[in-house]
């Protein structure tokens, strides 16, 4: 059973993406630059943005965080969306899903111009990726998971994948990309029944169900890859684990992501490959 090294794949992004910067700095071309707005103090979204912010700094890229108080309004959000769009110094920006309750997302997310939309959530990256759109955007936790299998040489062509989530951010568009690449594809949700007889049939298993160990080795087949897109809190321990019970699935797998160490890293180098390539495609 190999570890599919999410730490190492994404450093070797970040060290690409660093030396691309350092080659901008010299020539006195102006540097890339990503935003991102964080609405309330939800820790896990402090969190996460701390580290996109820190990781856009160890490359070199200027990050700037505009941090809005959790009583904004949807209207409050979408005039700093507009500015975003317009700025010439801004190549590209995040939103930090989720916002507060009584904030639009949708409307929120339809704002944002599909050129600087770092982790492809609007309608038109995403319905470009449908269309197989090479100018599309696409989200960063998907694009990671792509960026690790082929690291790995892991051949998604023909082979059966099955997604345990639909989410837009994930599962939905993870699916669009392994279409491209003519895998087979299950997208399951909480509504699919007998997941299990699913699964088992999987070359390929991605799960991102939220479910802290909901995947035992019972729902595999023999030298399946699977790849843990969960990030949840042990019931008893506290510890961060995944969607997969680690300890149960030993020697199943041919391949197997950590959490921590897999998916996660590569969602935030993923995020910054995303913002070189709107700073190339901006032409400013």
């Amino acid at each position: 059973m190999e570890i599919l090294d999410g730490k190492n794949i994404s450093q070797r992004i970040l060290d690409s993406i660093s030396d691309e910067v350092r080659n901008i700095r010299k020539d006195g071309k102006r540097i890339p630059r990503l935003d991102m707005i964080l609405v309330g103090d939800d820790y896990g979204s402090i969190k996460y943005v701390g580290m996109k912010e820190k990781t856009a700094i160890e490359v070199g890229i200027e990050g700037k965080v505009h941090h809005l108080d959790n009583d904004v309004n949807t209207l409050d959000v979408i005039n700093l969306v507009e500015s975003l769009n317009k700025s010439e110094e801004v190549d590209g920006y995040m939103i930090q899903l989720p916002l507060p309750e009584h904030i639009n997302t949708n409307l929120v997310l339809d704002s944002i111009a599909p050129q600087k939309d770092v982790d492809g959530l609007t309608p038109t990256n995403l319905g470009k990726l449908f269309q197989k759109d090479k100018s599309s955007i696409p989200p960063a936790t998907p694009l990671g998971i792509m960026k690790l299998l082929e690291a790995y040489n892991i051949k998604t062509f023909g082979k059966n994948v099955v997604i345990l989530g639909a989410s837009n951010i994930v599962g939905t568009p993870l699916a669009a990309m392994m279409l491209e690449k003519n895998a087979t594809v299950t997208l399951c949700n909480s509504h699919t029944v007998d997941i299990q007889n699913i699964t088992k049939n999987a070359d390929i298993l991605i799960s991102a169900t939220g479910n802290p160990l909901l995947i035992k080795k019972h729902y595999l087949k023999d030298d399946c890859v699977v790849v843990d897109v969960g990030s949840n809190k042990h019931p008893e321990t506290g510890k961060l684990v995944g969607d997969v019970d680690w300890q149960d699935v030993q020697g199943v797998p041919s391949y197997i992501t950590p959490v921590p160490g897999g998916v996660g890293p590569m969602t935030i180098a993923c995020l910054m490959l995303n913002l070189m390539n709107c700073y190339k495609n901006g032409k400013r």
